[in-house]
């Protein structure tokens, strides 16, 4: 009998994501399923696969799907109960349902596939306050307010989307019985000034006609006053018109002596996964109409909760909803405000403790390390140290002046990125510990020896070979502003980090338009220029020279055209020195030049 009274029929060739509400979600599902009727097998339901559901639960029949599936709210279970299984017995799931009242005429009726349009939640309908139309498809929770407003489902809108439906299925007597009076005639009627048409109730400040279930004005937010209910004469004439078919009788012996309960058998497993999968379910209650307000702290609800009389309907009901989310978001702002300044308290003393555990792991990896620094740190393994340092790096509480190491970091590539920010803050000042200018900053070119060497006395002891120096350089331009590169002369082989001023394309441009204004320059005068040192201007001079771009006058005997230039004459013997000059001769053809 809970088989007839707790589910409804459905057709089993649809498929089940076709027969669930538009607020439902499908969790999981289970073949192989037998159904217990109470505490007795149901004979037409022993093979079928079960769907669980977000609000109900399904049961499929293989043999025969469209006559013997069935759905049952969720809402109805009371409490489980899981048998895992003992020898032969197959393990089950016991649903223990809630007593409802079911008329009579539904427990003697056998389960049959009921037509949609007779659920409400199937059906379209259109609220009386904001006229907004509600989409069927949504379950029945959901179905009973207005999706815009939040009113309630008044009986008229519900009549009124199966107007046609019951034109078309009531016989033609009904339309008989529905115009017959039902209280005498000569009764008065009683009226109450405070109803308008359809049972609205008429504000008392602006007269705006309200909905019944609205608690204030809609326009002026006046408290409407409560309805009187009018006396129902009609009652006793249908107590004495009605026929007496038979005594009523407790709901709960409609059952006989079977418990309230319906049972799952798992012919081949799965019960575990699925009773979770319920539970959750169950647990989670998604029948239930949930608001769509975020919550809010307890001093928030003090704060802007209205009055058990204030409805949520309407456009009070809105604007109240804006408020309460507008006043949700500035205790959660406030509230974050308040972890951020307590993280500022606690700061320094966690760069204090950063700097406490450096120190000590510093101290242990010392060979000449004090006894009582010893005795501290001796129970630090090198593990244990490695994972701490990372941890520390990770989190930037190292102590500035702490070297990386290959022990605080266990992956080789990020040991390489690590210090290539290192040497940046080296060679630009930004970093490093030193608490002065960095190697380049008030120069464009620096060799790489230098830097190897200058890198390594910033380090202290934790020195670093050549080897990995150039490991580290092509990853500079990443952590450096402006980029930072190595260049290496081919004649000489000298490696040389440079900004982008002392690229060979920027110093040959920039020497050609110096040549061009100040006339022929040496070499010390160009490395006077570029305040770089000779050996240095000279490497860049010689390619700009293979280049083609500029041209050089070794001087000798004869006339000094530089002098010549300024009003000179002839060089003195032995003056002669090697001059730059700008390569004018490009692009001629010389006599006797055979391609």
């Amino acid at each position: 009998m809970s088989l007839r009274r707790y589910t409804k029929g459905v057709d089993g060739t649809i498929p089940v994501h076709a027969l669930l509400y538009e607020d439902e979600e499908l969790l999981a599902s289970q073949e192989n399923i037998g159904v217990y009727d109470g505490a007795e097998k149901s004979a037409p339901h022993q093979s079928g696969t079960a769907y669980a559901t977000t609000h109900r639960l399904f049961y499929v029949d293989v043999t025969y799907p469209e006559t013997r599936s069935f759905a049952m709210d969720l809402s109805h279970v009371a409490r489980t109960e899981h048998y895992t299984g003992l020898f032969t017995s197959s393990p089950k799931v016991t649903l223990y349902l809630h007593l409802i009242d079911t008329p009579a005429s539904v427990v003697d009726a056998p389960s049959s596939n009921p037509a949609p349009q007779d659920d409400p939640a199937f059906q379209s309908w259109t609220c009386d306050v904001c006229n907004h139309r509600n989409p069927p498809g949504l379950s029945p929770a959901a179905s009973r307010i207005c999706a815009l407003c939040g009113v309630p489902r008044s009986d008229g809108a519900a009549s009124s989307s199966t107007a046609s439906l019951l034109s078309s299925s009531l016989p033609s007597s009904s339309s008989h019985l529905s115009r017959v009076p039902t209280s005498s005639p000569s009764s008065p009627r009683p009226t109450s000034p405070l109803k308008g048409p359809s049972d609205e109730i008429a504000c008392p400040v602006c007269t705006f006609f309200n909905h019944p279930a609205m608690a204030t004005c809609e326009m002026c937010g006046t408290p409407l006053p409560k309805r009187v209910a009018p006396p129902r004469a009609s009652q006793p004439v249908h107590a004495k018109s009605a026929p007496a078919s038979r005594p009523t009788s407790p709901l709960p012996e409609a059952d006989g002596p079977d418990p309230r309960m319906i049972r799952l058998s798992f012919r081949k497993g799965g019960d575990k996964a699925f009773y979770a999968v319920l539970r959750r379910s169950l647990l989670g209650k998604g029948w239930e109409l949930k608001s769509s307000k975020p919550a809010v702290n307890s001093h928030t609800r003090n704060r802007s909760a209205p009055g058990p009389t204030a409805g949520l309907s309407g456009i009070n009901g809105i604007l109240r909803t804006v408020e309460t989310t507008a006043a949700t978001s500035q205790t959660d702002m406030e509230d974050a405000l308040h972890d951020f300044e307590a993280l500022t308290v606690k700061w320094r003393d966690m760069v204090k403790l950063a700097q406490d555990l450096n120190e000590r792991l510093t101290a242990s990896s010392l060979p000449d390390a004090g006894s009582a620094k010893v005795m501290t740190t001796q129970a630090v393994e090198p593990e244990e140290a490695t994972f701490i340092r990372s941890s520390l790096a990770q989190l930037g509480l190292q102590m500035a002046n702490a070297p990386v190491t290959l022990d605080m970091v266990r992956d080789e590539r990020r040991w390489v990125d690590e210090l290539a920010r290192e040497l940046a803050g080296i060679l630009q000042g930004s970093g490093g510990g030193t608490g002065r200018e960095g190697l380049m900053r008030r120069r464009g070119v620096v060799g790489l020896d230098e830097v190897w060497g200058g890198w390594n006395r910033a380090r202290g002891v934790a020195l670093i070979p050549p080897s990995t120096l150039i490991q580290v350089v092509p990853q500079l331009p990443q952590y450096t502003d402006p980029p930072i590169r190595m260049r290496t002369f081919a004649a000489s082989g000298l490696s040389v980090l440079h900004a982008p001023p002392y690229t060979r394309a920027a110093f040959a441009a920039r020497l050609v338009g110096m040549l061009s204004l100040a006339g022929p320059q040496t070499v010390v005068q160009v490395a006077r220029e570029e305040a770089l040192p000779i050996g240095l201007t000279q490497e860049m001079v010689n390619e700009v020279e293979e280049d083609g771009e500029i041209c050089r006058d070794e001087g000798g005997a004869g006339v000094d055209v530089a002098a010549s230039l300024a009003g000179g004459g002839w060089a003195s013997p032995g003056g002669a020195e090697v001059r730059l000059w700008v390569n004018v001769f490009r692009g001629y053809v010389w006599d006797g030049h055979t391609p």
